[in-house]
């Protein structure tokens, strides 16, 4: 099963990592990134174990931060739209879709 990044998700990160990296320097910031490739390999792993959130997307929280990934997923291939923070509007980043 392939992955596919919306091109926004990568911005959502850099966004991230720079506030953990200013507010707890680069331990922290590494951290964090750790935390973001751990819950995408458990999505890739088994993406039908997260939960539906709206109209085919999932929702996968990061385990030690208050962040989570939404995305869609097929036969095919896994779809993030975006990496938010749990106390961003539950709306935010779902016109992302193709």
């Amino acid at each position: 099963m392939g992955v596919v990044f919306h091109v926004l998700v990568k911005k959502d990160l850099r966004t991230a990592l720079r506030y953990y990296d200013s507010a707890g320097g680069t331990r922290l910031g590494d951290r964090f990134f750790e935390e973001v490739e751990a819950a995408l390999e458990r999505v890739s792993k088994n993406p039908k174990r997260y939960h539906f959130v709206a109209d085919g997307l999932r929702r996968a929280s990061l385990h030690s931060f208050p962040y989570h990934f939404v995305y869609e997923e097929n036969e095919e291939r896994i779809h993030f739209l975006v990496l938010r923070h749990n106390k961003q509007h539950p709306a935010f980043g779902l016109k992302r879709r193709r």
